[in-house]
């Protein structure tokens, strides 16, 4: 965990890709300051990595590692929910929480087969997902005959909810796996008062935008962006 007293964010390395870092805001609307993004290239180096790529930023955060020689390598179209305006109807999947170590590794599974090669989770990597919010509701979507469909991870922070990650087992889709989850996490934050619900995907995930859509969200203005830059590590000598 790093924290310059302002600012808090998250390093680890990105999962099978040991020399790029991983670096996630635990507020991705925050911009950190300049010198603290210098500060993080400095340890990323020091620490032995290539490579850093952030999580999803805004426009605002986004603009200070630009000033720092990141680029953008995805762009993600940004979706809200106005939760008190829509019904939400019953999921036909039964859900259940993942708490062993055994349930998110086949999370993880499943995150590996929906996701592109480099963008996938691991275990690991989904427990962060998990710690992004102050609160946080992880679900397993089950077939009639038991066998894990898809996952979903819900946070909240007061009333604003948050859909974090989402991922449904390839020879399950079009079943109604991620409606049912999406229903699942929704109901949770109707629950516990939230009233805003955000959501992103790739600009081009045509299918998950349709979905989306039909469930009452609608695209904001406002877009985020991954980012990545080349760091230079230093030699043991050097540190």
């Amino acid at each position: 965990m790093l924290d310059d007293g302002t600012v808090r964010a998250r390093l680890r390395p990105w999962p099978r890709e040991v020399d790029v870092a991983h670096l996630v805001l635990t507020d991705h609307t925050v911009a950190p300051r300049s010198t603290t993004v210098r500060d993080w290239m400095n340890l990323v180096a020091r620490d032995g990595y290539a490579t850093i790529r952030t999580g999803a930023l805004s426009p605002e955060a986004a603009g200070v590692f630009l000033d720092h020689g990141f680029v953008e390598i995805q762009h993600l179209a940004l979706l809200r929910l106005d939760l008190s305006a829509v019904i939400i109807g019953e999921p036909h999947h039964r859900t259940r929480p993942l708490r062993t170590n055994r349930a998110f590794e086949t999370a993880a599974r499943i995150d590996r087969k929906a996701f592109d090669d480099g963008w996938e989770l691991d275990a690991g990597g989904i427990r962060d997902a998990c710690e992004a919010t102050p609160t946080h509701r992880i679900r397993l979507a089950l077939t009639t005959a038991d066998e894990p469909a898809g996952y979903m991870i819900t946070g909240r922070n007061g009333s604003a909810g948050f859909i974090q990650r989402l991922a449904v087992e390839p020879g399950h889709e079009g079943q109604g796996v991620a409606t049912s989850l999406l229903i699942d996490g929704l109901r949770w934050l109707r629950r516990h008062g939230v009233s805003d619900v955000l959501i992103n995907t790739r600009r081009d995930n045509d299918r998950a935008l349709d979905l989306y859509r039909r469930l009452g969200f609608v695209d904001m203005d406002e877009n985020l962006s991954v980012l990545e830059a080349s760091v230079v590590p230093r030699t043991r000598e050097e540190r």
